[in-house]
């Protein structure tokens, strides 16, 4: 046996896609190269963004094939012309990568690329650039890069790949064509690890590719190495408890006792299977994080918003609310965001988990409690109410109809909540207010008043407004707080007596602010 076959080629290597075809999860990205390799319509620098692992510098190699094959361009390169077997070795002298994580400086890149990109190609058609992390270059390195790619020689193209793109300078950015990269689809990333499965005779169960596909988080890449890995483990077989095992993954029966103890409210219960993943060397925020997963799917699906979480999970959770499963997932974020920077992932993970246990219930009975207390507050706020609120035709109540109304006026859906109200024949309100003031407010909004009952009752009804609330206390207009002026009236002055004389228009003033503020004023006389 030679030594090359001696050598073993880890499979993300050994299955890297070598032609637009192979490429997994990125039709849009493929096609569209595809076409303008076809046409011969081709851009002189292009930028690929997207995150690690789905293919970005492999399309940049692919590309380059398609530049400088034999046949080229062409959407098809061969693979077997010597441009494209040097290309997929990467010692190709026209195709030139640079990884700009180590290179990241100005001397880097008048070395590489503008001492060398007047030079013509020493054999190929295209002399192509490929700079890998390109966000990772230096201002003073993109400064120095910009004259070349906004005009570079005609054999020349650009292909710069980065994670990170609101890093590159919009003046670099708006002198290429995008193409932004997204990630792999776990039933995509199962489908294709499957297929390699089957080339290499490895026996993997479903679920075990499914678990894999979820711990990749939409990259290609991940997902093959975690697959050569578990080969390497399981001696060609890969189970779930293969995976599970070597990866850290909370076993389900864990992750189940505790969402239900959650549920539950049962701290004894919830503090019992806490041991056990303690016992099990589980790490808190993988403990956190699977919780999150498999409650989120099931949240979704309670939502109607997605369909693809566990049976044995929806089972088991069938008799929790979406406002529950809400209020469960916000407490997990949070108890992960304090893990993150704290110094002790256990004591996060148990103040996060416990102090969930409050209110990781069905909520809805709370907010019908609520409503139910705000209708009754309604009905009697600022005096008591002609009669009860009864149901507009429609489906709106007196309460729909306020919280409608505070949507665009809130100081008025406040004075509205203080009135007197009874139902009108045709679904409409009278409503009585307290204080004039309050009235005039009303009556300048009263048009709109009637759009809002309209909008919510599903036809048109009247608002009627009028004086005529409860009764307000009688008030003192002079402050009982205030002392009286010892021995009469301040030297050079004397009382008089308001209510004494109609020419001063005293009682009339009176009434007037009785009007305005509401209520009964009663005159306290002093002494002359």
């Amino acid at each position: 046996m030679t030594k090359e076959k001696a050598v073993h080629q880890v499979f993300a290597r050994k299955y890297r896609p070598q032609g637009f075809e192979e490429l997994v999860g990125q039709p849009a990205v493929s096609q569209t190269l595809k076409n303008a390799l076809a046409a011969k319509r081709l851009h002189h620098a292009y930028l690929f963004t997207g995150p690690r692992g789905c293919g970005k510098t492999t399309t940049a190699r692919i590309l380059a094939k398609g530049l400088n094959c034999v046949k080229g361009p062409t959407p098809e390169p061969c693979g077997e012309c010597v441009s494209c077997r040097e290309i997929t070795t990467s010692s190709s002298l026209d195709v030139m990568e640079m990884d700009a994580a180590s290179n990241t400086g100005v001397d880097d890149v008048r070395q590489i690329i503008i001492e060398t990109v007047a030079l013509a190609p020493s054999r190929d058609r295209y002399k192509v650039f490929i700079i890998d992390e390109t966000h990772m270059l230096s201002t003073s390195a993109f400064n120095a890069l910009l004259k070349t790619i906004e005009e570079p020689p005609p054999h020349v193209v650009f292909i710069l790949a980065t994670t990170e793109v609101h890093k590159v300078p919009a003046t670099i950015a708006s002198r290429c064509q995008r193409f932004k990269f997204r990630p792999v689809d776990p039933e995509a990333l199962a489908a294709h690890l499957a297929a390699i499965a089957k080339k290499e005779k490895i026996s993997v169960d479903a679920e075990a590719l499914q678990l894999l596909s979820r711990a990749a988080e939409g990259s290609l890449r991940d997902a093959i190495s975690l697959l050569d890995q578990c080969r390497s483990v399981g001696e060609g077989k890969v189970t779930l408890e293969t995976v599970r095992e070597m990866f850290g993954f909370v076993p389900q029966e864990m992750l189940l006792g505790a969402a239900q103890a959650l549920l539950a409210r049962d701290a004894k219960s919830l503090a019992g299977w806490l041991k056990k993943v303690y016992e099990e060397g589980v790490e808190p925020a993988q403990f956190l994080k699977d919780m999150r997963s498999a409650l989120e799917a099931v949240y979704l699906e309670k939502l109607g918003a997605g369909g693809g979480a566990d049976p044995a999970w929806t089972k088991a959770l069938s008799g929790a609310t979406a406002d529950g499963l809400g209020f469960l997932l916000r407490r997990l974020n949070r108890a992960l965001e304090e893990l993150r920077f704290g110094d002790s992932p256990r004591l996060a993970m148990e103040l996060g988990l416990f102090s969930a246990l409050e209110a990781a219930h069905d909520l809805g009975a709370w907010l019908s409690r609520l409503e139910a207390l705000e209708k009754r507050l309604n009905a009697g706020g600022g005096g008591t109410a002609l009669a009860a609120a009864p149901a507009v035709s429609g489906g709106a109540s007196w309460t729909d109809f306020v919280e409608a109304v505070a949507k665009e006026k809130i100081s008025l859906s406040a004075t509205l909540q203080k009135c007197a109200h009874e139902g009108r024949p045709d679904g409409g309100w009278t409503i009585r207010f307290a204080k004039a003031f309050e009235l005039e407010m009303a009556q300048r909004a009263q048009p709109f008043l009637e759009e809002v009952l309209a909008a919510i009752a599903g036809r048109r009804a009247s608002v009627e407004l009028a004086l005529g609330g409860a009764a307000a206390p009688v008030t003192d207009i002079v402050d009982a707080a205030m002392p009286e002026t010892p021995g009469g009236a301040p030297g050079g002055a004397r009382w008089k007596d308001v209510a004494g004389g109609a020419e001063d228009g005293a009682p009339n003033a009176l009434k007037k602010a009785e009007s305005v503020f509401g209520g009964k004023a009663r005159i306290v006389r002093k002494p002359a």
